[in-house]
């Protein structure tokens, strides 16, 4: 049988502890253990350098007991060992960073963060983007485009989309506040650049969105006042060629003026009396055309076209203006518009401006019937424009029944979910509301004319829905 082992088992200090002994009397050195007497010293290394230090107690005598000796110890190296502990988690965070930075640096080789030059294509083919026109796309290229040039001039150093920070979203919003442009316009840009950032989120690799916290201005609206229908008459006629076709189709649908301006012969049936459009402000493939009735008036007025010309746009001139964009894609020439027919309404002696703004009109002494311009010196507020025809037409159908389910269907919404809600609306409702329009208003001779539709029938046609229009039209005709 073997015999065990009688050898002790070496015994070692905790690693960074230094190495505890004795001197004996003999100037001879000796294990902490070892029974022979002598004084204890400590040797350990302070940044790679050796130091031996004999031990003492507090009143300064040599130590000679094991115990006290491993209290000193403890004490004098205490500071070491955490110093070392601290290092070591310090190199250990440190190789961890290199490793995530290694690692995204990888992911980005597989799939390259989202560059500025590359945000638009991407945006126009994000799954994630709202359905827009194409007229309102090119605006929004135009804010974009902006943007973009102005971050490539004054923060040069940023090439991906995910280094626009707040900082610089904020910079740019004071950039657009100094421009002094209106606070819609304002609103456009910004929130624009809200909605674009939210879009691109997940292929850009963005952290948060730089331009959420930028607050939209405080809108000043005055909205557009309706025509009398003597200034109507008036307007109307006085208009000639594309001018007077181009207000007739304002007056007697309530399309906007993008819409009249860019309407196609291609949506007008004049054989079934109605006209089919999806209006510019929801125009994408998925929205459904409104439905509108074509009053008399504008049927002769379009019916002076002869068949053979009735391609394109029915209004070629205004269209060509309203569509036309520089390289900026913006839409420069739509103020031309807007110019001529404010000039055409001046011209009749309606005050386009509101009282103690822009400019007020005047007779001319050395020509009866026209009017000057006088400048009041305060920055104008339209009260009265294009826009004045839609709610002028709006007026007349409320005046005359027509529901209000059908007239929000032929002139649209602001919200495209709402117009789409509208539209189901079928041609027999929309052919209905146009009958209700003054079939006088271009008459040279006008006289308003008493409405010829009861108090029992127009309360009948209030009610009037959707759903229930062939009823009410059944009761009515009994």
């Amino acid at each position: 049988m073997k015999k065990a082992s009688t050898k002790k088992k070496a015994t070692y200090s905790e690693r960074g502890t230094g190495r505890l002994y004795k001197r004996g009397k003999d100037g001879k050195e000796y294990s902490a253990g070892d029974p022979h007497s002598g004084i204890y010293y400590l040797e350990y290394r302070v940044n790679g350098k050796r130091t031996r230090q004999r031990l003492v107690d507090e009143n300064g005598e040599p130590i000679t007991d094991k115990d006290k000796a491993e209290k000193e110890r403890s004490r004098i190296t205490a500071p070491f060992i955490t110093s070392n502990k601290t290092d070591q988690l310090h190199a250990v965070k440190a190789k961890l960073e290199a490793a995530e930075r290694e690692h995204a640096q990888a992911v980005e080789d597989v799939n390259p963060p989202l560059t500025i030059t590359d945000a638009w294509d991407a945006y126009t083919s994000s799954p994630e983007r709202l359905d827009s026109g194409d007229d309102l796309l090119r605006r929004y290229c135009g804010y974009w485009k902006n943007f973009a040039k102005w971050v490539q001039a004054h923060k040069s150093e940023v090439k991906y989309l995910r280094d626009i920070p707040a900082k610089v979203a904020l910079d740019y919003a004071s950039h657009l506040s100094r421009k002094k442009i209106s606070p819609n316009t304002y609103n456009k840009h910004t929130c624009f650049l809200k909605l674009f950032f939210n879009t691109l989120k997940d292929p850009a690799l963005l952290e948060s969105n730089p331009f959420e916290k930028i607050k939209s201005k405080k809108l000043k609206t005055e909205a557009r006042r309706e025509l009398s229908l003597e200034e109507l008459q008036t307007v109307l006629n006085a208009a000639t060629g594309e001018l007077k076709t181009l207000l007739y189709i304002g007056t007697f649908t309530g399309l906007r003026l993008g819409d009249c301006s860019t309407l196609k012969w291609g949506e007008v049936d004049l054989n079934r009396g109605i006209i089919r459009r999806v209006p510019n402000k929801i125009k994408s493939h998925k929205a459904a055309p409104v439905t509108i009735g074509i009053a008399a008036v504008l049927h002769s007025r379009l019916s002076r076209t002869p068949k053979s010309k009735r391609k394109g746009y029915v209004v070629p001139k205004y269209a060509e203006l309203y569509t036309y964009h520089n390289a900026d894609g913006q839409c420069i020439r739509r103020s031309i518009i807007f110019r001529e027919t404010q000039r055409h309404f001046e011209a009749q002696g309606i005050q386009t401006h509101k009282d103690g703004t822009g400019y007020r009109l005047e007779p001319n002494p050395d020509k009866p019937g026209e009017y000057i311009r006088v400048s009041t010196g305060k920055r104008a507020v339209v009260e009265v424009g294009f826009h004045s025809l839609r709610h002028t037409f709006v007026s007349l159908q409320a005046e005359r029944g027509t529901p209000q389910a059908v007239v929000q269907a032929i002139v649209g919404h602001g919200n495209p979910a709402m117009t789409a809600h509208y539209t189901h609306i079928g041609e027999k409702a929309a052919k209905q509301a146009a009958l209700a329009m003054p079939s006088d208003i271009g008459d040279a001779e006008f006289e308003e004319l008493p409405s010829p539709i009861p108090k029992w029938a127009k309360e009948k046609l209030k009610a009037m829905t959707a759903e229930n229009w062939e009823q009410i039209r059944e009761e009515l005709a009994q």
